[in-house]
């Protein structure tokens, strides 16, 4: 399973743009089950002007996309990260989204087929 955090939120606040992905990261290696998630530092997520955003991703599956996360929330994001794996599509419908981040999904992008 994939986890992507953005590197530049807050994108628009130049003096603290990437901040959170450095907080996030650092908070998620203090949380124990993260060795098991690929953290992947992306350029954007396309969450502004909500900032803090990450997104659970794999490969034939729906990408997750949440938004204010803060560092607090690393291991709901650890949690998600793993459900999203274990899952058959990645549709929030069939995993257990942590109650910490379920209003904060953001969007819901399917898995595209192969390019012909």
């Amino acid at each position: 399973m994939t986890l992507l955090v953005c590197r530049t939120c807050p994108r628009y606040d130049r003096r603290v743009t990437g901040e959170f992905g450095r907080a996030l990261r650092a908070a998620l290696e203090r949380e124990p089950g993260a060795t098991d998630v690929q953290v992947r530092g992306v350029a954007c997520l396309g969450g502004c002007p909500e900032d803090g955003v990450v997104a659970v991703d794999g490969p034939g599956k729906a990408r997750v996309r949440f938004t204010r996360v803060t560092e607090a929330d690393a291991e709901a994001v650890v949690r998600a990260a793993i459900a999203h794996g274990a899952s058959a599509t990645g549709v929030p419908a069939e995993w257990a989204v942590p109650s910490e981040l379920a209003g904060r999904i953001g969007t819901v992008t399917a898995a595209r087929g192969p390019v012909a």
